[in-house]
């Protein structure tokens, strides 16, 4: 990688930050853990929890350009109880609510994450 950013210093009680190559490690961890069932959670600066699915992590892949992209095949017979795949929304939270032009994407912004959602059928004529 060209661009080799630092981690900052951590700020919660269970995570510990040292300086360090994180497009690498990032690749490490995840070509490990590559044919494994993984819950993605998207939360929060604040720990909130705004998403979750769960799935089997696949091989890495360049077709997406200069992103790292790693596929999730996802499992329907995944266990709820340890991950409840859904969106979470905290009404409190919210900063923006938009619905784009055609109906078929709708955005929302919570504690600095913003979800984008969109349709996978054909939209209403």
């Amino acid at each position: 990688m060209s661009d080799v950013k630092r981690a900052a210093p951590a700020t919660n009680s269970y995570c510990r930050a040292v300086a360090r190559d994180l497009g690498t490690e990032l690749l490490e961890v995840l070509d490990r853990w590559r044919g494994r069932q993984i819950a993605v959670r998207v939360v929060t600066r604040t720990d909130e929890l705004v998403a979750v699915f769960s799935g089997e992590l696949g091989d890495r892949s360049a077709t997406k350009g200069s992103s790292l992209f790693w596929p999730v095949e996802l499992d329907p017979a995944a266990a709820p109880e340890l991950e409840q795949p859904g969106i979470y929304a905290h009404p409190e939270l919210l900063s923006d609510v938009r619905l784009h032009t055609g109906g078929f994407v709708i955005e929302f912004a919570q504690t600095g994450v913003t979800v984008n959602l969109r349709r996978l059928d054909a939209p209403a004529p």
